[in-house]
C-alpha cells in the first residue's frame, strides 16, 4: 500500500502482491479477518524491552506519520476493540517517539505504557493466539541492462494490456486483460516466458532463474551493472494469478520436509535439479512486473508509499490492522557466523510498525518482518519461520 496523485495509484497495484518470502513457504491456511476482533485487550503486558538501537525506530515512526497524515480527517480504524482515527493513531506515534526519546529503562517504559497507552495482543492464530512468522530482505544480484550470452534472464516492466479494475460491492481489485470488452484473466508465468509475449518491455536482463524468482518472490531488489552502479527494482504490478507455493509442491512431492521448505532450501533444490527448474518455477502462475526504484532512498517502499526500515518494518494484513500503527513483536531471531550461516536462535523483542502486505500475509495470525539487505538478513529472512505474539499500542485520551 502507497499513496500523492501518483502514489495512490501505486497504493492500489501494490497492494495486489506486496513484498515477502512469505510467499515461498507452505502456507497454514489464513484466518478471516474481523476487523472488530483481531485483537484483544491485555491486562498483563511483557516487558518492554527492545533489542534495537531506538535510533533506527524514530525515522520508522516519521514514515508512518508521514503515511497517516495524508489520509482524510474522517479515516477511522478498529483495534484494540475501539475506533481510532488517523489524526488518534499520528499523536500515539509522536507521543511514543517522545518517550522513547528520554531513553527510558524497560521497566520505566513499561510503566509509562501501562499507564498512558490501550495495549491489545494481536489474535493470533486460532490454536494458540500467536501469530506464525516469516521474514523478507532487498536481495543484491549482478545484471545487465542489454541481454548477453550471460545475462539472458529478464525481469519485466508492466505491459502496457495489464490492467486492474475495482472489485464489485467493494471487494479485491481485478487485475487482468481485455478481451473483447471483458477482462479476462493475464498470460501465466510459462505463457509469459515461452511465448515472448513482453518482448521489448525488459527491464534488466539476471544470469541466473533462480535470482529472478528471488526477485518475484522479495519484491524488490538492488542490481549491479558492470559499471559497478547500484540500482534499485521494485515492485510495480503482478499478473493477477493466484500465487502457487512452489515450497508447497516440492513438500507434496515428497522431494523435502516442511522445515527444509526455506529459502536457502528451496534455492538449494533448484540450484541442484536444473532439470526440473523451469517446470517448478511455472508452477506459480503468479507473476510480478518490475519498475526502477528511487537508488537514493533508505530502504525499498512498502505498500504505504514509505521507504521501509530493516527490522522495523513489518507486513500485516492491512485489512486486520491499522496501516502505519505501532506494535510490539516478540518471537525468535537467528545467531550466524562470519559466514552467514545460522549457529543458533535467541529471543527477539521490539517494537515495529505496520507498513507493508503481501499476497501471503492474510488474516490476523500472518507477520512478514523486514530484514533489509546483506548476509545476515538473507539468513535471517530464509529461515524464518517462527510462532511469536504482537501486541498493538494506542495512546489513550
Amino acid at each position: 500500500m502507497r499513496v500523492g496523485a501518483e502514489k495512490i495509484r501505486i497504493f492500489f497495484v501494490l497492494c495486489i502482491l506486496g513484498c515477502g518470502f512469505a510467499l515461498a513457504l507452505v502456507q497454514p491456511v489464513a484466518g478471516q479477518c474481523d476487523p472488530v476482533t483481531t485483537a484483544f485487550l491485555v491486562t498483563e503486558p511483557p516487558l518492554f524491552q527492545d533489542d534495537l538501537e531506538y535510533e533506527s525506530l524514530a525515522p520508522a515512526i516519521d514514515r508512518s506519520v508521514d503515511y497517516l497524515s495524508r489520509l482524510s480527517e474522517g479515516k477511522t480504524f478498529a483495534l484494540c476493540g475501539g475506533e481510532y482515527s488517523a489524526v488518534r493513531l499520528i499523536e500515539s506515534l509522536l507521543a511514543f517517539k517522545r518517550i522513547i526519546a528520554e531513553k527510558p529503562s524497560p521497566q520505566e517504559l513499561t510503566a509509562i505504557l501501562t499507564r498512558d497507552f490501550v495495549l491489545c495482543q494481536a489474535q493470533g492464530r486460532a490454536s494458540d493466539q500467536r501469530m506464525f512468522l516469516t521474514g523478507y530482505y532487498e536481495p543484491l544480484f549482478k545484471a545487465s541492462l542489454t541481454q548477453t550470452a550471460v545475462y539472458r534472464y529478464p525481469l519485466y516492466r508492466p505491459p502496457s494490456d495489464l490492467v486492474s479494475i475495482p472489485g464489485t460491492q467493494g471487494g479485491e481489485r481485478q487485475t487482468g486483460r481485455m478481451d473483447n470488452g471483458s477482462l479476462v484473466p493475464y498470460f501465466t508465468r510459462g505463457e509469459i516466458e515461452t511465448g515472448r509475449l513482453l518482448a521489448g518491455q525488459e527491464l534488466v536482463y539476471l544470469a541466473d532463474p533462480v535470482e529472478a524468482f528471488i526477485l518475484h518472490v522479495q519484491g524488490s531488489g538492488r542490481i549491479q551493472l558492470a559499471d559497478g552502479s547500484l540500482h534499485r527494482v521494485q515492485f510495480a504490478a503482478k499478473n493477477g494469478r493466484e500465487y502457487r507455493s512452489i515450497g508447497r509442491l516440492l513438500v507434496e512431492n515428497g522431494v523435502m520436509g516442511k522445515e527444509e521448505a526455506t529459502m536457502p532450501g528451496i534455492v538449494r533444490y533448484l540450484t541442484e535439479h536444473p532439470e526440473e527448474r523451469e517446470k517448478i518455477l511455472r508452477h506459480n502462475e503468479s507473476f510480478v512486473f518490475f519498475r526502477w526504484g528511487d537508488d537514493g532512498a533508505a530502504g525499498p517502499l512498502g505498500c504505504l508509499g514509505e521507504p521501509l526500515t530493516p527490522g522495523r518494518s513489518v507486513a500485516l494484513d492491512q485489512k486486520c490492522f491499522p496501516p502505519g500503527s505501532l506494535a510490539f513483536l516478540a518471537t525468535r531471531k537467528p545467531i550466524a557466523d562470519a559466514a552467514g550461516e545460522i549457529i543458533g536462535w535467541e529471543p527477539l523483542h521490539r517494537f515495529v510498525v505496520n507498513q507493508d502486505c503481501g499476497s501471503a500475509i492474510i488474516g490476523p495470525g500472518r507477520l512478514d518482518l523486514f530484514w533489509g539487505g546483506g548476509r545476515y538478513a538473507e539468513a535471517a529472512a530464509g529461515n524464518m519461520k517462527h510462532p511469536g505474539v504482537l501486541y498493538f499500542l494506542v495512546k489513550k485520551k
